[in-house]
């Protein structure tokens, strides 16, 4: 793909060594400016290719996407790696448009690499039952003579580690940024059942559902499986190749 480099873009001379595999889930961090909200936002998108010095992903849309997306505009891409999770700043080279828009990224920073276990996380799958904790300040009032009672909701666990989990729950529903949720499921026949936070609300690839992540409370009573869970999933991915 042929591909312009942005006024005062220092390239990097060749691709890093771990960068994430075509077709593999990604989030991309925009700054968005003053004029916009002065918002930084992240979203789910994948990988479309990518050469020595040029990633290129699949190009998410967002509020004001058409007003801020242009050549030279600096972005984060974070992904899960082999070695815990990754970041790396680029700018965007070019804004292909064609039966898939992408951007075609051009790295201006070096591969950054959380390798705190707590903090490394890991995909995951399965169901996931998130129900209201009692008590929650950001729950709605509650009348006694007419209490609301806020349903358990059933989501899909995205990936794992020792201190959280992101999670893909219904859009509409009264899991959002702040709320104290408790998390069931199960991890390898053995259930487990953690209270935690959402810290995160993010927009997901399906306008239906919304992707959140919640940072488990202290103590984490499953912190020795959920930490031998990451690592043999880190192995598991090493061993397959993954990049």
């Amino acid at each position: 793909m042929a591909r312009r480099t942005p006024a005062g873009a220092e390239l990097t001379r060749s691709a890093p060594a771990h960068w994430p595999g075509l077709n593999e889930r990604v989030w991309v961090e925009v700054q968005m400016p003053d004029s916009h909200g002065g918002e930084a936002i992240r979203i789910p998108t994948r990988v479309e290719d990518a050469s020595e010095a040029s990633l290129v992903v699949a190009a998410p849309s967002f509020r004001g996407d058409l007003h801020v997306v242009a050549p030279g505009l600096p972005v984060a891409v974070c992904w899960a790696g082999r070695r815990g999770q990754s970041r790396q700043d680029f700018l965007i080279a070019e804004v292909v448009r064609r039966r898939v828009p992408a951007w075609d990224l051009a790295p201006c920073g070096e591969v950054a690499v959380e390798q705190r276990r707590r903090y490394v996380r890991v995909p995951a799958t399965g169901g996931v039952r998130l129900s209201a904790v009692p008590g929650d300040p950001l729950a709605a009032e509650v009348d006694p003579a007419d209490p609301v009672v806020e349903p358990a909701v059933a989501a899909r666990l995205l990936d794992l580690s020792e201190g959280g989990s992101a999670v893909s729950v219904p859009a509409g529903t009264w899991v959002r940024l702040g709320r104290r949720a408790r998390l069931s499921f199960d991890l390898e026949g053995v259930a487990l059942d953690q209270e935690g936070q959402v810290v995160r609300t993010l927009d997901s690839l399906d306008a239906h559902r919304l992707e959140v992540v919640v940072a488990f409370t202290e103590p984490v009573a499953a912190a020795d499986r959920l930490r031998r869970y990451v690592m043999q999933t880190q192995i598991r991915q090493r061993r397959g190749g993954d990049r």
